[in-house]
Formats: structure tokens, C-alpha cells, sequence
């Protein structure tokens, strides 16, 4: 990994939800492009086997088990990355859960709790603790992870859209208020993206051969398709997009099946 010369040389980026699926392929991506990633998952295993792989390649990383749902978490890790690496240029909110597929009146109250607190509230509390070290560095770029689950109904996952849907809508909310102090705020919408979120999912018999018949390019997305939207907009080939949501889903929305 050759680190020093890339598009992100000289920026920090830190990253909730960084050892699995887009978190990691985003990781990575941005790693290779030469910025210091501090990322946060709840297991502390796999956080360090992220960091030792980035750092193997040349990259710098600090990997801080957390979790996104516990403030005490998200406070503990922006200080980190501040302490390792002197400041924060972007925040990538990632983490996200999905563990109950049910109609939305089903829910209990625990389930619902569970997916608002994590999908809506850990991008609050990386904001809450993130957004003041952007605004000392003179700006810098947040980026959600929303998921084309906020544009359109889908059975069964109701909970999961309705917390995406409000991501989107803190994101307008964060543009506006940050705005001036140089900070842009936007989200990435992943359409079905193969990842552990949807193995199950993707076991169905002919799951992904229905959504790939009707999708005009075919296929579903792979992490790292979702990572170069991510970067895009944390880059500064982005400067003056703020309070969107870039629906990253190989046409899936825009077709009638």
C-alpha cells in the first residue's frame, strides 16, 4: 500500500462500523489513498485484525472496539483518533443493524429501540463528538450510510428504513447547521449490496436472480462499489455538495417489477 501520494495524503478519516462490508471495503479504499483511518466496531478481534492488515500494506491505523449505539463509545473513539493522529478530516458513519425482518406493527419495543438507537443514533453521536475537531481543522466531510430501504417500502424491514429515512433527514439538518464553519455533510443510499447484512437473504432461492433481472446493470453491488461513492463525497471533487443523498443502487429504484 503505498500511502503518501494518493488522493486522501495528509487527511484522517474515521470510520464507525469499519471491519465488515462497505465499513471495511471504505477502510481500505481510503488507506490506499493515503489517509489515517481510525475505525470503530464492537469486537475487538476484528478490529485489530483490520488495523494489522492496513498496517501490513503500509497504512496507517488505529482500530478502537466500540459501540455506535454508546455515547460513551463514540466519545472515546473520536478522542482516539484525535490522540493518534492529531485531528479528524472526515467521518464515515457505517455502522447500521438489521436484525429483525417483521411487518412494522410487529415490532416489539426492544427491536425498534435496537435499530433506531444504532442506524439513527450512532450517526448523532459520531456527529455530536466528531463534527467540533472537523470544524478546528477548518472544515472537512461527513458521509452516512443510508440505503435505498429510506426511498422505497420493502416487506419485512420496515424498522430499517424508517431509521435510514431519518439518516437522510440528519443529514439536511447537520448541512444546515454546520455548514458555515466549512463542513459538508452527505449520505451514500447502497442499493442490495452483497454483504453479511443480507446473507440470509442472499441463501433465498433466487434472490439475487430477481433483483439482478430486473436491475439495468445486472448485478448487485459489491462493497467496494459503495466505498468510491463514499469517497467521492468525502473527497474535495465534492466541495460544494451538501445535505444529499447519492443513491448508489445500479438503477434498482428506477425500475417497475
Amino acid at each position: 500500500m503505498e500511502q503518501h501520494n494518493g488522493a486522501f495524503a495528509g487527511k484522517v478519516a474515521a470510520i464507525t462500523g469499519g471491519t465488515r462490508g462497505i465499513g471495511l471495503a471504505t477502510a481500505l479504499y481510503l488507506a490506499r489513498e493515503g489517509a489515517c483511518v481510525a475505525l470503530c466496531s464492537r469486537k475487538a478481534d476484528a478490529c485489530a485484525a483490520v488495523e494489522q492488515q492496513i498496517r501490513a500494506e503500509g497504512g496507517r491505523c488505529i482500530a478502537i472496539p466500540g459501540h455506535a449505539a454508546a455515547d460513551d463509545d463514540m466519545r472515546r473513539f473520536v478522542d482516539g483518533a484525535v490522540d493518534a493522529f492529531g485531528g479528524i478530516d472526515i467521518l464515515i458513519a457505517n455502522a447500521g443493524v438489521n436484525p429483525v425482518f417483521a411487518a412494522a406493527t410487529d415490532l416489539d419495543d426492544a427491536s425498534w429501540h435496537k435499530v433506531m438507537d444504532t442506524n439513527l443514533g450512532g450517526p448523532l453521536r459520531l456527529a455530536r463528538h466528531g463534527l467540533p475537531h472537523l470544524a478546528r481543522r477548518g472544515g472537512g466531510a461527513m458521509v452516512c450510510v443510508s440505503s435505498i430501504n429510506a426511498h422505497v417500502g420493502f416487506a419485512g424491514s420496515g424498522a430499517y428504513g424508517m431509521s435510514k429515512a431519518a439518516v437522510e433527514q440528519l443529514v439536511r439538518q447537520l448541512a444546515v447547521e454546520w455548514g458555515d464553519r466549512n463542513i459538508r455533510v452527505n449520505a451514500v443510499a447502497p442499493g442490495t449490496t452483497a454483504t453479511d447484512m443480507i446473507r440470509a437473504l442472499r441463501d433465498r432461492p433466487d434472490f439475487v436472480e430477481r433483483i439482478t433481472a430486473s436491475n439495468p446493470l445486472r448485478r448487485i453491488a459489491q462493497p467496494e462499489d459503495i466505498a468510491t461513492a463514499i469517497a467521492f463525497l468525502a473527497s474535495d471533487g465534492a466541495r460544494h455538495v451538501t445535505g444529499q443523498t447519492l443513491v448508489v443502487d445500479g438503477g434498482q429504484t428506477i425500475v417497475r417489477t
